[in-house]
């Protein structure tokens, strides 16, 4: 999608067609997080402050973000996607990869597709505008979608060529550091990797080195994967604009490892290590805790999260994070002798008749005294970057 969080303003309110428009986390919030392409053309950025931004263009217009209606506009995009073809892999809440090669035969060629597909998202969406990249790969077909608004196809034979001068950085999956190691062996554009085996990046970064180099070579070798992928981690966080309050900080703590251990026994996981994390002014203060066994107990993984607090300062805290990590079955456990005489089997089923009260009348029928707190913060709901309106990544 093109500029999608602006866009999506743009298109409930038709005033602000064609001016420069800034999306900002919440109505409080300073950090610029989309930008609309006439705000661009000002040299406005993602992550700049609205106050610098505001330098440089005295008439931008700032939206709050409001991440439900996003959500909402993402899902009518994807669901008229897969209408037209089944192999859909959702990347992200404006983006997604899809195989064209099963619908050949019925649409004719990728062109034909690829007017459809533009057709059905306008349609879908309200009149919203997307960049199409067709290639033979994914990564390939990701930088083929630079030309915003437009379609790009490239034939696979011609594909080596079309990326050769392109800058190392601009490949998908090769960030600043890739960059930065490539760059030591004088690689600057993808055609420079082919002086050097693979092995310059497969035995460093494994599997994932190897298919960056092929892509530089205009060959991705991964499949559009369409299956419902098993989570790999579990996390919530909130964004604050500088919270120092520690009740508040406490409050939204509480909340959100409630919400934590309530999806992970909705899925039937548990897990033994959790990352607990702290944004301030320069940077994340965050560390992973164990526990034994592993859990999703609310009280055992509550208790982790109250041991980060002597990590903190007080500083301002403009984002607080807990995510489970390296999940596990919780239908699959080695089953302790003595089960019976835990504390956490009492708490588990306190868990239990938590767990069903919320499911009868709503999440926040019942919660903890501890939670009242976060009423007081000025908080901004966010969307996850892997955030899928189709799928199981669907909550904000």
């Amino acid at each position: 999608m093109v500029a999608f969080f602006p866009s999506c303003e743009q298109i409930d309110f038709p005033e602000l067609k064609g001016k420069p428009v800034v999306v900002t986390n919440g109505e409080k919030g300073t950090a610029i997080i989309s930008s609309s392409y006439e705000a661009r053309e000002f040299g406005i950025k993602t992550g700049m402050r609205i106050h610098d931004a505001l330098k440089i263009c005295p008439h931008l217009v700032k939206r709050p973000s409001r991440p439900d209606r996003y959500a909402e506009i993402s899902a009518k995009v994807m669901s008229a996607i897969m209408n037209l073809t089944p192999d859909v892999s959702v990347y992200s809440i404006d983006e997604c990869y899809i195989n064209l090669e099963p619908v050949l035969r019925l649409y004719g060629s990728v062109k034909v597709i690829a007017n459809k597909i533009r057709k059905a998202v306008f349609e879908a969406s309200g009149g919203l505008r997307c960049s199409i990249g067709i290639s033979e790969g994914m990564l390939t077909a990701k930088y083929c979608a630079r030309n915003k608004g437009e379609t790009t196809i490239v034939a696979p034979e011609d594909m080596k060529a079309y990326i050769a001068d392109a800058p190392i950085g601009d490949i998908c999956g090769i960030g600043k550091n890739i960059e930065k190691y490539l760059q030591r062996f004088g690689i600057y554009h993808c055609k420079d990797i082919e002086k050097y085996p693979m092995a310059i990046l497969a035995d460093r970064f494994g599997d994932i080195g190897r298919r960056l180099y092929l892509t530089c070579l205009g060959n991705d070798p991964m499949p559009v994967d369409t299956t419902d992928k098993d989570h790999k981690s579990m996390g919530h966080g909130k964004v604050t604009a500088g919270e120092h309050d520690k009740s508040v900080i406490r409050g939204i703590m509480r909340q959100l490892t409630e919400r934590l251990a309530r999806r992970l026994r909705q899925h039937k996981m548990i897990c033994d290590t959790f990352f607990v994390g702290f944004k301030n002014m320069r940077g994340w203060v965050g560390f992973k805790y164990k526990t034994h066994p592993a859990t999703n107990i609310t009280e055992e993984i509550w208790k982790l999260v109250r041991s980060h607090f002597r990590h903190w300062q007080q500083e301002p805290l403009y984002q607080v994070q807990i995510t489970a990590l390296s999940l596990q079955s919780s239908e699959i456990k080695q089953i302790d002798l003595f089960d019976d005489l835990l504390p956490e089997s009492k708490q588990s089923k306190i868990d239990a008749v938590k767990d069903k009260i919320n499911q009868k009348f709503g999440k926040g029928a019942v919660r903890s005294a501890t939670e009242i707190l976060a009423e007081k913060a000025n908080m901004v709901p966010v969307i996850s970057f892997n955030f899928d309106a189709t799928g199981k990544k669907n909550s904000l």
